[in-house]
């Protein structure tokens, strides 16, 4: 069976005026995209709201979910929410013509497969910095608060040049010399 089988909307759900749909993934669907990188871990909940006017069907897609992941403030596991929207347009026509905001399927096609954007959604809700926001405040900080703690009364402090062109005078000076 194929993997991706669950999300192949058929083209009679492209027709009707509304429907929804919804699916739990893990590791195991993010392995199907990339067997070059570790998958992300954890589990996510794809809501699919379909909407029909005319021509043109809308997706909403809601992604909900957790990332257990490594706090990159003090390298302890944590398990980071996740939490997203996003909107898919897609019209009848030529699929070469698809762009990021509108994709284009032949009339033609028996389905359409959301699996690779559901994908795609996902990997776009994850956070580049992986830690939890204000965690010292929380009643149970799930981050080690020793570390947190060091960082906070550490912390190193920019100083720019107190004059603007300062920095451009040194910068002169390397290239006069």
């Amino acid at each position: 069976m194929d993997a991706l089988t669950p999300f192949r909307i058929p083209m009679s759900a492209l027709k009707a005026d509304s429907e929804s749909f919804d699916w739990v993934v893990g590791p195991e669907f993010f392995a199907v995209f990339d067997d070059e990188h570790q998958p992300p871990r954890g589990n996510f909940k794809v809501l699919m709201e379909l909407e029909r006017t005319g021509l043109v069907v809308s997706l909403d897609f809601d992604i909900k979910g957790s990332l257990l992941t490594t706090c990159d403030r003090c390298m302890v596991p944590i398990d980071m929410k996740v939490e997203n929207q996003f909107l898919l347009i897609v019209k009848f026509g030529d699929p070469e013509e698809s762009t990021d905001e509108v994709l284009f399927i032949d009339s033609e096609a028996p389905e359409l497969n959301v699996g690779k954007s559901i994908y795609d959604f996902i990997l776009l809700s994850i956070p580049i910095s992986h830690r939890i926001p204000d965690c010292e405040t929380l009643e149970n900080p799930p981050c080690d608060m020793t570390i947190v703690n060091y960082l906070n009364e550490n912390k190193v402090e920019e100083k720019l040049p107190e004059e603007p062109g300062a920095l451009w005078d040194e910068l002169r000076k390397a290239i006069d010399n």
